[in-house]
């Protein structure tokens, strides 16, 4: 790597454009370590951003104290968890780009010493094949330029100026620049503020699994709430609020706090809705939120709508996946979790287990055991649930014994999982289910 490409970009910005910091930036947030400490993806996301505005110089513990952890401007205990939180972000910058780098594109350093932030870059293949330009291809440019005559000589040599500079400039930027990308960079030309607070409910959006970890979905709820407050009239943190606000009132055993929860979660929907009534993720939470209210038929009908306006989100997909399945709708559960159905976005995506258990509704045992148990070398969210659908499917196959083995394990890893609970919450609408869950839960 060249000394050029590990200048900070504040003094040296033609070497590492904005859009791939931000796209590393991305990729490091959605590891599973960043996603298990959201006020790390705060403090990263905070510092890298000001960065990118020209403000690392004026970056101070003070005030990622007061920005990131809320703390009084006047007091020094913030600073302290500052340098403390610091060297936290260092060892899993450390740890991420040891293990899972690819070791092209940008890195991201924060050194002791200070906050601010600094980027390498190393091309990848693609790029350093654009950009493969030798010495003799050069020299026989210009010996090309000498033969011409002086009126289209500085013709040739305004169009090879041209060419040299295209060459020169997809060393750094990629070659496309995907829609997404375009939509934050011009959030970052508009308003720096609404562009962190996008980015913070998309982090948040992906740790939706597991669905019944529920301080994994108070993490995520704090995290959708700091979105609203940065910029009210965004819609993504009123629709992530909504469907964690439903899903916590959804495993509540209180019936108080549960009434409390909805209403809350119906408050964000609603909001959601009257910013962005056309928005996919709007549309899906609204739905998920009365399928935990056990109104299936206005669920479903928000749910195919979301599905209609981003056919290819994968968390819209999965937040119709769950929502058929509350809804007894398990073809449509099956239609958004097809393994072959292409999907994007980032996150830990739910579309085996619910492609299992759209399965399991559809009596399809051979594909429920076939879903969870690949579940976890595809990197799928494995919870109690995924333990006992596949008991359920293995006791209908006739496989008593590993049946037994699969109730015995999510008991001593779970041992507070409430299964016969939730599984009248899940399959309210499909008796069926709910009692082979049931008997399976007896026999064993």
């Amino acid at each position: 790597m060249n000394k050029a490409s590990e200048l900070p970009i504040d003094q040296h910005v033609g070497q590492v454009s904005p859009d791939l910091v931000r796209d590393a930036l991305r990729r490091v947030l959605s590891s599973d370590e960043f996603q298990a400490s959201p006020r790390l993806q705060q403090f990263l996301t905070y510092i890298v951003e000001e960065t990118l505005a020209g403000r690392g110089s004026q970056i101070r513990g003070k005030a990622i104290a007061v920005e990131v952890y809320e703390r009084r401007i006047d007091g020094t205990g913030g600073q302290n968890l500052v340098r403390v939180e610091a060297r936290r972000l260092r060892r899993l910058l450390r740890t991420f780009y040891e293990d899972q780098w690819d070791g092209e594109g940008v890195r991201i350093f924060v050194d002791p010493g200070g906050y601010k932030p600094r980027f390498s870059y190393e091309p990848t293949i693609e790029d350093r094949q654009a950009s493969s330009w030798n010495e003799g291809d050069l020299g026989a440019r210009r010996r090309s330029l000498q033969l011409l005559p002086a009126g289209l000589g500085v013709l040739a040599v305004v169009a090879a100026l041209g060419l040299w500079m295209s060459q020169e400039n997809r060393m750094v930027l990629p070659a496309t620049q995907s829609i997404e990308q375009a939509e934050r960079a011009a959030l970052g030309e508009h308003s720096l503020t609404r562009l962190q607070a996008v980015n913070l409910a998309d982090q948040a959006r992906g740790m939706f699994f597991p669905v019944f970890d529920a301080k994994r979905q108070q993490i995520a709820l704090g995290m959708f709430r700091h979105a609203t407050e940065l910029d009210p009239a965004l819609s993504d943190g009123y629709a992530g609020s909504a469907q964690v606000l439903a899903t916590l009132a959804m495993l509540s055993p209180d019936q108080a706090q549960r009434d409390d929860l909805f209403g809350q979660a119906l408050q964000m929907s609603g909001r959601a809705l009257d910013l962005s009534p056309t928005d996919a993720w709007a549309n899906g939470a609204n739905g998920w939120v009365l399928a935990t209210q056990n109104n299936p038929v206005q669920a479903l009908k928000y749910a195919r709508l979301s599905v209609e306006l981003a056919p290819k989100d994968g968390h819209i997909l999965d937040l119709v996946g769950i929502t058929a399945i509350l809804a007894s709708a398990p073809e449509l559960a099956a239609e958004v979790s097809d393994p072959e159905r292409l999907r994007s976005g980032s996150g830990r995506f739910g579309a085996r287990n619910i492609w299992g258990v759209s399965q399991l509704m559809l009596g399809k045992y051979d594909k429920v055991v076939e879903a969870f148990q690949g579940a976890p070398a595809a990197g799928a969210p494995v919870s109690a649930p995924s333990l006992l659908f596949q008991a359920v499917a293995q006791d209908q196959l006739g496989n008593s014994e590993e049946a037994q083995r699969l109730v015995t394990e999510m008991r001593r890893t779970w041992p507070e999982f409430p299964s016969e609970f939730l599984a009248g919450r899940i399959f309210q609408n499909d008796q069926n289910t709910r009692n082979l869950i049931l008997e399976t839960l007896n026999r064993y």
